[in-house]
C-alpha cells in the first residue's frame, strides 16, 4: 500500500502548509511553513473531499428514501432526519469540512501558478466550483468573494448563490482551458481519482457544469449566463464522464485511515460499529422499490436477513416509526455492491448469508461521481434540449452503468432482462414516458435508484428543483414526488426541508455577515435556482 499511506504523512503536511488559515480556523500559526509542493496536498484535498459526500449526508439520506433508524433505537423527537426540525448545529461539520477543504484547493491553485503548473491550477480551479456549488446548493447565500483570503478576510461578507453559480462556470472553463494546456500532469500518487489522466478531468469538469446547469432546469427565467455555459457545455470536445469517478488514496483496514463509509458501519475486526452500524437500516420505501418492480439491484442494496423469523427475506424500516420497525438485526444491511467487504454465502437450502471481509471493505475506493449519474444527467439534458444526443439510449446507458457498478451479475444481460420485464412500467420503459415532465420523472427516479448508498445529495437536489414544498400535497406529481414523508408523530410541518440553516460556528465567528442574510426557514426560504 505504498501508494500513499503516506496519506498521515499528506494530511499531516496539510495541515502544516498553511491551507488551513482562513476564517474558520481560530488557531492559526504565521511562522507555519508554506511551501509544501501542491503535488503532494492533492490526493489529501481529493480524500478529504469525497469523504465530505460520500456516501451523503445520514439525514437526507433519511428525507430520500433511502435510509431508516432501525427498530433498535427509539425515535428521538427532535431529530432532523425523522422530525424534519432544524437547528443551526445541523449542518455545521459539513460547512467547515467543505470550507476547510476550499482552503485547501486554493493553496494548490496559488502554489501551482505559481510555479508554472497548470494541470494542477485547473484541477484546483474544478474541485474548487465542485465544493462551492455544494455549498451553495444547501445553504444558496455563502462567503465567495471575500473568502479563501487567508488572514486578509477573517469575516467574509456573503455572495448571492447565482453570482456564485456565475464566477463557478467561469472558474471551469479556466480549469478546462488550464488542463488542456498543460503539457505535464501528475501521477497516480498524486492525482489518486484520475492518475493524471487530463481527458477524464475535461469530461469530469464538463460533467460538473452539466449538473450546475440543470440545477436551473425549472426557473422560469434563466439568469444571463445561462445559455452561453450551455454552449460551452455542449461544444466541449472532451464530452462527459463515461467511467466511475473513484478516489482511493490507498485506504488500509486502520483506524482513520479505510473506506470512510465502510468504516462507519463496520470496525476493523468486522463487528457493527455502536450507535451507527446498528443505528441505520434500510428504508422500507427503497426496499420496495426494487423488489415490486424485480430490480436485480435489491441484493447488491440490500442483504437478506441471515436469522430470525425474517430470515431469507429483504426487510426494511419505516421511517420515523415509534414501534413496529423490526430490531437486532431482523432487518436488512446494505449491501454488497455499496459495502464492498461481504462474503456472499449460501445455506444448504440456497438461502443468502454473509460475512464481512473489513480487509476488503476498509480498501474499496470511495466514489466521487460514478458514470451512471453522468448519463442520467446527459439524458434529461438532451430532454431539456440543452445537448444534442439520444435521451432513451443515454437513460439505457444509465442504468447498465449502475448495474455495473454495483456488481450486479452479468449486467448487461441482466439490464436485457430488467428492461424486458419491466414493458409498460413507467418507472422502467422509457417509451411510456411522453412528455418532458414525464421523461424528467423516469430519469430521475432511476438516477435515484442508482445513487441509493452512494450520493443522497443529489437525489436531494432534483427532489428540490420541483419545489414540492410550496406546491400540492404528498404524492407530489413529478420526479420522485412519491417518496414518503416520515411516519414520525413529532414533527411540526410534515414537509422535507428544502435550505438548511446556516451553522453555528458562523454565528460566532462571522455573526455580523450571516445575521444580515436575515431569517432563514428551512421549510420555506428557497434556494436560488428552485422555481
Amino acid at each position: 500500500m505504498k501508494k500513499i499511506f503516506l496519506i498521515l504523512t499528506l494530511v499531516s503536511l496539510i495541515a502544516g502548509v498553511g491551507c488551513k488559515k482562513g476564517y474558520l480556523d481560530v488557531n492559526t500559526n504565521p511562522n507555519q511553513s508554506t511551501s509544501a509542493d501542491p503535488s503532494l496536498v492533492l490526493p489529501a484535498a481529493l480524500a478529504v473531499t469525497v469523504a465530505n459526500y460520500y456516501p451523503g449526508n445520514t439525514n437526507v439520506s433519511e428525507w430520500m428514501g433511502y435510509w431508516a433508524v432501525s427498530g433498535s433505537y427509539a425515535i428521538n423527537a427532535s431529530d432532523a432526519g425523522t422530525t424534519y426540525k432544524m437547528t443551526t448545529d445541523f449542518g455545521d461539520g459539513t460547512w467547515q469540512s467543505i470550507y476547510d477543504n476550499l482552503e485547501d484547493y486554493q493553496y494548490i491553485q496559488d502554489k501551482a501558478n505559481a510555479t508554472s503548473q497548470p494541470f494542477l491550477e485547473g484541477v484546483a480551479r474544478i474541485m474548487k466550483a465542485f465544493n462551492y456549488q455544494h455549498l451553495v446548493d444547501l445553504w444558496s447565500d455563502v462567503p465567495y468573494a471575500d473568502a479563501l483570503k487567508g488572514g486578509a478576510s477573517l469575516r467574509p461578507a456573503y455572495s448571492k448563490g447565482p453570482d456564485i453559480y456565475d464566477s463557478l462556470f467561469i472558474e471551469i472553463q479556466k480549469g478546462i482551458d488550464l488542463i488542456k494546456s498543460a503539457g505535464i500532469t501528475v501521477s497516480s500518487n498524486s492525482d489518486i481519482m484520475f492518475g493524471g489522466d487530463k481527458n477524464l478531468w475535461l469530461q469530469f469538469a464538463n460533467t460538473v457544469r452539466l449538473n450546475m446547469l440543470l440545477r436551473m432546469s425549472e426557473m422560469a427565467t434563466k439568469p444571463a449566463f445561462f445559455q452561453p455555459n450551455v454552449d460551452l457545455t455542449k461544444n466541449e470536445s472532451a464530452g462527459f464522464l463515461t467511467t466511475d469517478a473513484l478516489v482511493n488514496p490507498g485506504y488500509v483496514n486502520s483506524t482513520g485511515k479505510g473506506n470512510p463509509f465502510w468504516q462507519r458501519f463496520w470496525n476493523l475486526t468486522g463487528g457493527q460499529v455502536s450507535s451507527f452500524g446498528d443505528f441505520w437500516a434500510p428504508n422500507i420505501f427503497a426496499v420496495n422499490y426494487y423488489q415490486n418492480n424485480k430490480d436485480p439491484r435489491l441484493g447488491r442494496e440490500f442483504t437478506r436477513v441471515v436469522s430470525g423469523p425474517n430470515k431469507g427475506k429483504f426487510i426494511g424500516n419505516l421511517m420515523g416509526a415509534t414501534s413496529g420497525n423490526p430490531s437486532n438485526g431482523n432487518y436488512s444491511f446494505f449491501g454488497p455492491g455499496i459495502l464492498r467487504g461481504y462474503n456472499i454465502l449460501k445455506d444448504v437450502n440456497g438461502v443468502d448469508s454473509f460475512v464481512v471481509n473489513p480487509s476488503t471493505g476498509s480498501t474499496a475506493p470511495a466514489v466521487m461521481m460514478l458514470a451512471a449519474e453522468s448519463y442520467f444527467l446527459q439524458a434529461e439534458a438532451v430532454v431539456l434540449g440543452y445537448i444534442p444526443g439520444d435521451d432513451q439510449a443515454l437513460y439505457k446507458q444509465g442504468i447498465i452503468e449502475s448495474f455495473r457498478y454495483l456488481g450486479v451479475p452479468d449486467y448487461a444481460n441482466a439490464f436485457a432482462d430488467y428492461y424486458t420485464q419491466g414493458a409498460g412500467n413507467p418507472k422502467i420503459d422509457y417509451s411510456t414516458a411522453t412528455s418532458v415532465l414525464a421523461k424528467q420523472t423516469i430519469i430521475i427516479g432511476q438516477k435515484w435508484a442508482a445513487l441509493n448508498g452512494i450520493n443522497s445529495l443529489e437525489s436531494y437536489n432534483d427532489y428540490r428543483k420541483f419545489d414540492y414544498l410550496h406546491t400540492g400535497t404528498w404524492p407530489y406529481p413529478g420526479p420522485l414526488g412519491n417518496i414518503p414523508l416520515t411516519a414520525s408523530p413529532y414533527y411540526d410541518v410534515d414537509k422535507i426541508p428544502i435550505r438548511w440553516k446556516y451553522p453555528t460556528s458562523e454565528y460566532s465567528r462571522n455573526p455580523d455577515n450571516v445575521s444580515a442574510e436575515g431569517t432563514i426557514d428551512h421549510q420555506s426560504t428557497k434556494i436560488w435556482w428552485m422555481k
